[in-house]
């Protein structure tokens, strides 16, 4: 915060920043429940379009400026998460347990369109971009650690994760201010550029874990391409 020079915002950002830590967690929370159950295919495209599609729709309505090229590239990138989040050899027919895991779909998008939205009121509400981060991570740090208290994980256990936590904690908190500083504008484009993170996990697992792409992936990756062509028009 001393590096930035940013102004204290007041109470009002802060508390918008701890509720985006809260839905934020929230939804993660939700989104590994519901891959534990199994469902992958329906999970991660599902999560991610109502993650994404909720705050563009809401930015949209707000009065974001969007040209028709440019909403032809949201609609290309929400399609483009479906398309390359969709693993090989599964198909969308649901199974009993989906109706199981449908409220935790619901609950984990919104969750994480709660985040990107608070976020950026915290961010329009006191002008910062870093102070908002704080009030979600005290927020997020106190509710782990309330959890922690009850479920009490083993010492050696948080010992050998310490390492990983940490920096994933510090790209989550550069990827989250990224994210502001992308949003001062229209909200609707960057949650949508945002979300089409499943692209680059299909292309490092490509290349570092040698994984074949199905074709509708490289398509999807194309789509994804040109959605990001069109927005950037």
């Amino acid at each position: 915060m001393v590096l930035s020079g940013e102004r204290y915002p007041g109470l009002e950002t802060l508390a918008w920043g701890a509720t985006a830590g809260v839905a934020g967690a929230s939804g993660l929370y939700a989104f590994y429940r519901a891959l534990a159950g199994g469902r992958m295919a329906l999970v991660a495209p599902l999560t991610a379009v109502i993650g994404a599609g909720v705050p563009a729709a809401v930015g949209i309505v707000r009065g974001d400026q969007l040209t028709g090229l440019q909403l032809g590239g949201l609609a290309c990138g929400l399609m483009a998460i479906v398309v390359v989040s969709w693993p090989g050899g599964v198909g969308p027919r649901s199974g009993p347990g989906v109706a199981r895991l449908l409220p935790l779909i619901v609950i984990g998008g919104l969750g994480f369109a709660g985040f990107f939205l608070a976020i950026h009121q915290a961010m329009t509400v006191g002008g910062t971009t870093w102070w908002p981060l704080v009030g979600a991570r005290v927020a997020t740090v106190a509710l782990a650690g309330g959890i922690a208290l009850l479920v009490r994980p083993s010492r050696r256990g948080l010992r050998a994760a310490s390492r990983l936590l940490l920096v994933a904690g510090l790209a989550d908190y550069g990827g989250n201010g990224l994210f502001l500083l992308a949003a001062r504008g229209a909200l609707s484009v960057p949650v949508v550029l945002s979300s089409l993170y499943p692209v680059t996990t299909v292309l490092l697992a490509a290349w570092l874990l040698h994984e074949r792409l199905h074709r509708w992936q490289v398509g999807g990756i194309a789509l994804a391409l040109a959605g990001v062509a069109l927005i950037a028009t």
